[in-house]
């Protein structure tokens, strides 16, 4: 029987994306599990966040992660996991993740604080799914 991933079966196939130099599916797979976790039950979501990922490869999309996450959590009123307040989730610089200079300032507006304060900056829509 199918079962939603959790989120170290995420960060397994975002490496693997990575690995083959395919950001955009990267990012696919992340926006994928946010829209999961949002038609999941309460203890299907609970089992998708628990598990702290091993590292993608990349600290910017380890970042994400932890970010997709606490947003996740946060926009169903419930606390996030610990291990998204793990160091190894926050970057050393910020991350925009759009890379045009140009929509820095959409980033810094839009994102949400639960990606702000690891780092990672993302344009109002990108975590909207159809």
């Amino acid at each position: 029987m199918w079962q939603a991933p959790d989120i170290q079966d995420v960060a397994t196939e975002v490496g693997q994306c990575l690995t083959k130099g395919d950001a955009s599916s990267a990012f696919r797979v992340i926006a994928r599990f946010l829209e999961l976790y949002d038609k999941a039950d309460w203890p299907t979501r609970e089992r998708m966040v628990e598990p702290r990922p091993d590292p993608t490869g990349s600290e910017r999309y380890d970042a994400m992660l932890a970010g997709i996450v606490e947003y996740a959590c946060a926009t169903h009123r419930v606390l996030a996991p610990a291990w998204v307040n793990d160091p190894e989730f926050f970057l050393d610089e910020f991350w925009f993740v759009s890379g045009m200079k140009s929509l820095h300032a959409d980033a810094i507006v839009h994102s949400p604080i639960s990606f702000k304060r690891g780092g990672v900056f993302l344009t109002q829509g990108a975590l909207t799914y159809a």
